[in-house]
Parts: structure tokens; C-alpha cells; sequence
């Protein structure tokens, strides 16, 4: 391995490690609290050499939500099967939205609530351009949904929009307020069928 190369390699990793680091330090205080000297203490780096990767704690926050819809995206697209009734497909894909939430919980509370809870909306925290790329990506991840439902006879993409809406507020909600709870397993598949029963009434 030549020299440059192995200094993109360390670089790769560096930056990798900041965003770890980042996401543990957002996650358990919160945007307010978390700091870049902090983030940088859990990273083992200088501040000073974490800017030459993140110039803020903005950017820092933009690659994490980022980084969790990416993900998201890759759990709904893979669990839509082609061919599938589009019912089945609509159960899949709440299964993988619940299933992303309980096993990447981090990325779930960065995605959807670390903002919302200290009374925050991320548009005031981050720049234009990083508020467009993350709406794309959240745009992404809900076209996945929006074409099972329009598949499933929801007719104009303004009513298949609004259900998508309901459901994925709906899904966060029971997610955050249930997901430590005992009966959280039997609270998310009543919102399942729930969702299903709304979306085929006649199935």
C-alpha cells in the first residue's frame, strides 16, 4: 500500500470513528449538550483535527441523520419483495420501519426526536443546503412506501402522501413512547394491524 493510500485509508477511519463517537455523544445528551470537545474526547482526537473533517456541530449532526435515512432506505427497499401483494409488502415494510427503530435505536432518536424533544426543529439548527439533502433522503425512503400504497388502489399521490404521513408519525410515535416497554412487541403489532386494516379495509 502506497503512502497516499494508506493516508485516505486513516482518513476513512477517522472520520468514521468522529461519526461513532458523535452518534453515542448526540444520542445519550442530546443536541444542546453535546459539543464538539466532547465528541472529540470520545474519538480520541484534538478538537482542532476533528474540524479538519466536520467544521461544525451542525455538519456533524447533517451526516448522522444522513447516514440513519440511508440506512432506513436500504432496510424498506430490501424488504419489499417484487411481485408481492402489495399488502404483503406494506406489512414488510412496517415490519423493517420497527425492526430499524428497535435495533439501530440511535439513529432513530437522531432521525426523529433528539431535536423535537429540547423543542427544536433541525431547520433552525442546519444550513439550506444541508435541510434539502436530508429531505431528499427522507423523500427516499418514503417513495419506497408511497409506491406500495398507490399500488394498493390509494388512487391520487396527494391521498397516497397524506396516509404515508399519518402512518409514519404514527409508527415514530408508538416507537418512542412503547419501544422500552414490556408490552412493546403487542403495542407494535395492534399499530400494524391497525395500519393494514385501515389501508385494506376489505382483506
Amino acid at each position: 500500500m502506497g503512502t497516499r493510500q494508506r493516508r485516505d485509508q486513516e482518513a476513512r477511519w477517522r472520520r468514521l470513528s468522529i461519526l461513532a463517537a458523535a452518534k453515542a455523544i448526540f444520542w445519550q445528551h442530546g443536541y444542546a449538550a453535546a459539543t464538539i470537545p466532547k465528541v472529540a474526547e470520545a474519538a480520541q482526537l484534538a478538537p482542532g483535527t476533528l474540524y479538519l473533517y466536520f467544521p461544525s456541530k451542525e455538519s456533524l449532526y447533517a451526516e448522522l441523520l444522513a447516514e440513519g435515512y440511508e440506512r432506513l432506505h436500504q432496510r424498506l427497499a430490501a424488504s419489499v419483495k417484487a411481485g408481492a401483494a402489495p399488502r404483503r409488502q406494506a406489512a414488510a415494510l412496517l415490519d423493517a420501519f420497527i425492526q430499524f427503530a428497535r435495533e439501530t435505536p440511535e439513529y432513530f432518536d437522531i432521525m426523529f426526536f433528539v431535536l423535537q424533544r429540547e423543542g427544536n426543529t433541525r431547520e433552525t439548527r442546519l444550513e439550506g443546503a444541508q435541510v434539502q439533502r436530508l429531505k431528499a433522503l427522507e423523500t427516499r425512503c418514503q417513495t419506497v412506501a408511497g409506491q406500495v400504497l398507490r399500488r394498493a388502489g390509494l388512487g391520487q399521490a396527494r391521498k397516497a402522501q397524506a396516509t404515508l404521513d399519518a402512518v409514519w408519525s404514527m409508527l415514530a410515535g408508538v416507537i418512542f413512547y412503547f419501544r422500552n416497554d414490556a408490552a412493546f412487541d403487542v403495542v407494535a403489532a395492534q399499530a400494524k394491524r391497525l395500519v393494514l386494516a385501515a389501508i385494506f379495509p376489505g382483506d
